[in-house]
């Protein structure tokens, strides 16, 4: 599943795909109340390209990304989006999307990098959905999500300590502003739990809080199954095997494309120590198609 950041997601920050920002702490946030009851979806202005990212996201893969970024690159150069900040923000979305795509068959560990070394294609992305932000900027957008995602593309740079310092602050600041701007948005609850599940250990680490942001994104994320993958893994860092396994098959229905999930919950179901933590092979994902 897409790696989402460490501290977020992001989705769009949403994703299993970037626990980059596991090595900050997560203390910061741990003022965020979590609404009472599902609360209301993520906003998003209805919009032709925004339902075909949603679609090539749920596919997992890069590929029906390309598409997408390339029709939403086209449409920042039309003449009536010269002042639009909107398809701006959209495209800085779709590289994160994309970035995570290319991670989603990545383990999840607590307290570690998804990588050691960033793949230049995550680098270009994140370069690009950066640039695309603060295209947005300059056209007047200064709202929650900009902020979100900011930070969940900068995490996906964290590969160790010397790229976690040198982007703490940044990444510190923008999911800050995320959470001051819109505290009920559930895609914020995402990145602040995933900040929780994935710190280290001495560092912020909280699964049980952690399980508290996931189950409330997870009411308010209809089409995005990773708050349900990221709530199995807080249960079962928590001993809570049964619970886990109801997460994933809920993350399983809202989106069989999710291979991580779907191997995940195999090797769960039969019995494995650290089902999160080593990356999907081919084999697992054939074995798991084929119900065995």
């Amino acid at each position: 599943m897409t790696r989402l950041v460490p501290v977020l997601c992001v989705a769009a920050a949403l994703g299993l795909a970037g626990s980059a920002w596991i090595l900050l702490g997560a203390r910061a946030h741990e003022s965020v109340a979590i609404p009472s009851g599902a609360g209301p979806a993520a906003p998003n202005a209805p919009d032709a390209l925004r339902t075909q990212l949603v679609a090539a996201r749920r596919s997992c893969s890069p590929a029906p990304l390309d598409a997408v970024v390339q029709q939403l690159t086209a449409r920042t150069q039309a003449p009536d989006a010269a002042a639009d900040p909107s398809p701006w923000r959209l495209l800085a979305e779709a590289h994160l999307e994309r970035a995570l795509a290319r991670s989603h068959r990545r383990g999840l560990r607590v307290g570690e990098p998804t990588y050691t070394e960033l793949p230049r294609e995550i680098e270009a992305d994140v370069a690009q959905g950066l640039a695309a932000l603060q295209q947005a900027r300059e056209r007047g957008d200064d709202g929650a999500e900009l902020c979100r995602l900011e930070a969940a593309l900068l995490g996906q740079r964290i590969t160790g300590l010397g790229s976690a310092l040198q982007w703490n602050s940044r990444i510190h600041t923008a999911l800050q502003r995320a959470a001051e701007l819109a505290e009920g948005d559930p895609r914020v609850h995402v990145a602040v739990g995933l900040r929780k599940l994935l710190a280290p250990r001495l560092l912020g680490h909280d699964p049980t809080k952690a399980l508290e942001h996931f189950t409330f994104a997870a009411g308010a994320l209809a089409d995005d199954e990773r708050p349900s993958v990221f709530a199995a893994m807080a249960c079962h860092l928590q001993k809570k095997r049964e619970q886990a396994i109801a997460w994933l098959e809920r993350a399983v229905a809202a989106n069989p494309q999710n291979q991580f999930a779907r191997v995940v919950l195999r090797r769960l179901r039969a019995g494995e120590d650290d089902p999160f933590g080593r990356d999907v092979g081919d084999d697992e994902i054939a074995a798991a198609a084929d119900g065995r």
